[in-house]
């Protein structure tokens, strides 16, 4: 996953693809690929999310 993504960016690509797991047409098997690549970008998301969270309450104790 690249760093100088945006989260809105790879929470659309995360959305995009929840949508192509949740096609009932889909073969079961066929959704492997997919939900490994939701996998990264939920932990990127995550990632992004717990690194923010940390500098908030660096700028909240300098107050």
């Amino acid at each position: 996953m690249e760093k100088n993504k945006k989260y809105e960016e790879v929470f659309a690509e995360l959305e995009a693809l929840v949508k192509k797991i949740e096609d009932p047409e889909r073969d079961l098997a066929s959704i492997g690929g997919d939900v490994k690549k939701a996998m990264e970008r939920i932990k990127w998301c995550r990632a992004y999310i717990e690194g923010n969270q940390e500098e908030i309450e660096k700028l909240m104790k300098n107050d």
